[in-house]
């Protein structure tokens, strides 16, 4: 085991606390690091932080043993492993900054038996400055799709990033990618002219993100769907028969305290596969045609 105090970089690195939910997620991450071909990092760190040492080999037997199973699952998959004593959440934020990809489980040792966001997944998931991978710890529905699916939601062009990623990541699993466009008619929007109009905003600034993207890697397969529903909701349902949904968090300069919207919120604790947040950090962002809550609405800041 390596007790190193830096990360490499473009790696994928992933928490574990020893749990049959953080051992799901280490080997979602051996598989996302042999499909970049990069080195993984395992991490391990403590819930109260420098102040808290265990008194016993606790570290070092769960790092270890992390360690064994992905040589004996991927043995092509270079690993180190570290130990820091510091806040769990912190820890992965700070050594995912020069990741690729940061994994989590949805729930670890420290969490109740219904919840299904653990409160260090969480917390990452609104830090976090680079990729993050939430592996969700639940069979997979059965599907009769014969393409693989990537699912990206897109708001407007502010969401270019995430779509990039899901492109990216379509190709490395040998999938399409189905985007999601949800969106709702404005209070102004009464007459048949003002939502046809509106209805062909919507599907212009989708089909200026993906269209280029599209141009680019031909060969993937494209479903480019703009629906009238909650955002939340349509990237759940699109989300049950597909590999893995991505979203773009979008983060506020100079904002404290968690950055999560409430369709990001939602669909960390109710979608049926994974989930990919991309951070996005700007400014407030181009309005579209409405704005909304999670489940019920439509969107309003951030996701």
């Amino acid at each position: 085991m390596s007790r190193r105090s830096e990360s490499p970089h473009g790696h994928v690195v992933v928490g574990t606390d020893g749990s049959r939910a953080a051992t799901h997620a280490l080997e979602q991450a051996a598989g996302e690091a042999h499909r970049r071909r990069v080195p993984l990092e395992i991490v391990h760190a403590w819930p109260w932080g420098g102040a808290y040492e265990p008194l016993d080999d606790d570290a070092p037997d769960i790092l270890a043993k992390a360690a064994r199973h992905i040589a004996a699952l991927a043995p092509e998959v270079p690993v180190t492993t570290v130990a820091v004593a510091d806040d769990a959440a912190q820890v992965l934020v700070r050594r995912g900054r020069a990741a690729a990809l940061t994994v989590v489980g949805t729930r670890g040792n420290g969490g109740f038996a219904g919840l299904l966001l653990g409160s260090v997944s969480l917390r990452v998931a609104a830090h976090c400055r680079s990729p993050l991978l939430v592996v969700r710890y639940e069979p997979p529905l059965r599907t009769t799709a014969r393409v693989r699916t990537v699912v990206v939601g897109v708001r407007g062009e502010e969401d270019a990033p995430a779509v990039s990623f899901a492109f990216a990541e379509a190709l490395r699993r040998d999938a399409g990618v189905s985007v999601v466009h949800a969106w709702a008619y404005g209070r102004n929007d009464r007459t048949h002219s003002d939502r046809k109009s509106c209805a062909r905003r919507e599907e212009a600034s989708t089909e200026l993100v993906v269209a280029p993207l599209h141009k680019e890697h031909p060969f993937v397969h494209l479903d480019n769907r703009s629906v009238r529903v909650a955002p939340a909701r349509a990237l759940i349902d699109a989300g049950a028969t597909g590999e893995v949904v991505v979203i773009a968090a979008h983060r506020r300069k100079f904002t404290l305290g968690l950055q999560l919207g409430p369709v990001t919120h939602a669909l960390l604790h109710h979608a049926r596969c994974h989930v990919v947040l991309v951070p996005v950090t700007h400014g407030p962002s181009r309005g579209s045609c409405v704005s909304s809550r999670p489940l019920s609405g439509q969107w309003k800041r951030g996701r």
